[in-house]
C-alpha cells in the first residue's frame, strides 16, 4: 500500500504518519508512507509511481492540494483515492473539493481515530471496485481463485507460484492502470532480493507465457518504458 502525505507543515506530517501507522494488521500489505511538503514534489512523484491513496492538505504556498487533486483526475487514467485533510472547513470548500473528485474530506485539527475511519473506508470502497481479496474474479478465461491461490483457463490448473499468483492478480485488478516497479517491488519483494538481481523483469516474461498475455488472447501486457507495466485488454487498446 503505497500513501503520499502532502502539508507545509511538518509537525502535521508527522502527526498523520503516526496516525496510519497503526492501521495496518497483521497479514496485511506492508504500507510506504510518502511525505511530501510542496505540492511539485508530490506531482514530480505521480509522473513516476504508483500511489494508492493520497492525503492531501488544501492550503499550500505553490501548488494546492485542489489543484494536484484535479491534475490527478485529468491526467492519471486510474486516479488514487484521495482524502482531503484541510482547516477549511466551510460548506462550499467541502463541496468544491467532492466536486473535483475528492473520495472524502476530513477537517483539521483532526481526530486519530476519525481519520483512520475514514481511511479505512476509502480504501475499503476502492478495493470493491477493484474486487476484493477473498474472491473469485474471472477475467475472460482467466479465474483467480484466492482461496487455492490458483488460476485456471477454461478449468484447467495454471502452474504458478505464490508470488506470480499475487503478481499477475495485482495486474488483473489494476487493469489499464500504469504501475511502477518500484510499487511492485515494494508489495512482492523484501529489500535484499531487488538488490541482489532483476527479479520482476522474469516473473513479468514468465506471466506473459503462463497466461498468454498477448494480443490473439485479447490481453496486452505494455512495458512503460522508465516507469514500469500496464495490463490492457486488446478491446480498450484499440478503441
Amino acid at each position: 500500500m503505497q500513501i503520499a502525505i502532502l502539508d507545509d507543515e511538518p509537525a502535521e506530517l508527522r502527526r498523520v504518519e503516526q496516525t496510519l501507522l497503526q492501521m495496518p494488521e497483521a497479514g496485511d500489505d506492508a504500507w510506504s508512507l510518502h511525505s511530501f511538503e510542496r505540492g511539485e514534489d508530490l506531482l514530480l512523484q505521480l509522473r513516476r509511481e504508483t500511489f494508492d491513496l493520497l492525503i492531501l492538505d488544501w492550503q499550500l504556498p505553490e501548488l494546492s492540494g485542489l489543484e494536484l487533486l484535479s491534475w490527478t483526475r485529468e491526467h492519471l487514467e486510474a486516479p488514487p483515492a484521495t482524502i482531503m485533510l484541510t482547516s477549511r472547513d466551510a460548506e462550499s470548500d467541502i463541496v468544491q473539493a467532492l466536486n473535483a473528485g475528492a473520495d472524502d474530506y476530513v477537517s483539521k485539527p483532526f481526530r486519530p481515530n476519525e481519520l483512520k475511519a475514514r481511511v479505512a473506508a476509502v480504501l475499503r470502497r476502492h478495493s470493491q471496485l477493484r474486487g476484493t481479496a477473498g474472491e473469485v474474479l474471472s477475467f475472460n478465461d482467466l479465474v483467480f481463485d484466492d482461496a487455492e491461490l490458483t488460476v485456471t483457463r477454461a478449468g484447467v490448473p495454471i502452474a504458478m507460484t505464490e508470488r506470480e499468483y499475487r503478481l499477475a492478480r495485482c495486474l488483473f485488478t489494476h487493469l489499464g492502470r500504469p504501475l511502477s516497479r518500484e510499487y511492485l517491488y515494494a508489495r512482492f519483494w523484501p529489500h535484499e532480493e531487488v538488490e541482489s538481481s532483476r527479479p520482476l523483469d522474469t516473473h513479468i516474461y514468465r506471466l506473459r507465457n503462463k497466461l498468454g498475455l498477448t494480443a490473439d488472447r485479447s490481453w496486452q501486457l505494455r512495458t512503460i518504458y522508465g516507469y514500469g507495466y500496464r495490463l490492457e485488454s486488446v478491446a480498450a487498446v484499440t478503441e
